[in-house]
């Protein structure tokens, strides 16, 4: 059992203003006692450089556009030529079904979309990492 607090990077990749929904997912992942950091609006590749620095458990995106059907690949991209492929990733938003599972064939554990209970998402990832809620 992990008794360490789980680290959480969350980001919106490219230019994407859409923030309300990542910013709660945020307070209730520090309700649940992760340390969360929030980089905003990000590349892909600053992304992958900022979870590579801050040794993340967890990396979170939120994207509300259709820009995903770039930036989401080439992050994918990113993260298996630096060898993170070991942190867990959650990818939050507006995904086309078929998308949804090409993305999780590519290594992302939850895809999200609207109205997903967020307290669902902290169960999950407690179980991931054999945390007792």
């Amino acid at each position: 059992m992990t008794s360490r607090k789980l680290k959480v990077l969350t980001a919106k990749p490219g230019l994407d203003g859409h923030d309300r929904g990542i910013k709660y997912v945020n307070r209730v992942f520090r309700d649940a006692g992760y340390e969360v950091i929030y980089i905003g609006n990000a590349m892909p590749k600053e992304i992958v450089r900022a979870s590579i620095d801050e040794d993340v458990d967890i990396i979170g995106l939120s994207i509300l556009s259709s820009s995903y059907k770039i930036l989401i690949p080439e992050f994918l991209d990113i993260v298996e030529e630096k060898g993170i492929k070991d942190r867990m990733l959650l990818l939050g938003g507006i995904i086309l079904p078929k998308d949804q599972e090409l993305y999780k064939k590519r290594g992302f554990a939850g895809v999200y979309g609207p109205g997903t209970n967020v307290h669902e998402v902290v169960k999950f990832i407690n179980k991931h990492f054999n945390i007792s809620s």
